[in-house]
């Protein structure tokens, strides 16, 4: 069937000589084959919310951070608690973390004193500080972007 034509069968201007069938999509030529009776209904598969499950972690030597770096290796986003971390392990296994979720194209962020945040790319994190709204608030034209 030309272009126009189909144009026109749309408008109601023209009447296609072709039958339906020849355009049947796939899906119900399968369906059909398989033995399947229902017409041109078709079942299409529901999108359900796949959960994604948080790690929580507070790690005491810094070979706990290959655990983390296997976690958002496995595209789980993981909190890190280093408040009962010695300090220079602390620092150790943020640079650590931080090259890993870069490497991964995640994102990283400080969401308390000495916690932070690391997401795979596939979680999207919309955090804003306390200090940030409250700046909007009171000049909401003067943004950080």
């Amino acid at each position: 069937m030309k272009f126009m034509e189909k144009v026109w069968g749309s408008l109601g201007l023209f009447e296609p000589v072709e039958t339906v069938e020849e355009e049947r999509p796939r899906v119900m030529e399968e369906t059909e084959s398989k033995g399947k009776k229902g017409g041109n209904i078709v079942n299409l598969p529901t999108a359900q919310p796949k959960q994604i499950k948080v790690m929580v972690v507070e790690p005491f030597a810094f070979d706990d951070a290959q655990h983390v770096a296997d976690h958002l290796k496995n595209r789980k986003p993981v909190v890190i608690n280093l408040e009962n971390t010695d300090k220079d392990v602390a620092k150790r296994m943020i640079d650590f973390i931080s090259g890993t979720t870069y490497a991964l194209g995640g994102t990283i962020q400080k969401i308390g004193n000495n916690i932070f945040l690391c997401a795979p790319n596939n979680v999207d994190v919309a955090y804003n500080s306390r200090e940030e709204s409250l700046e909007r608030t009171i000049l909401p034209w003067n943004s950080k972007q």
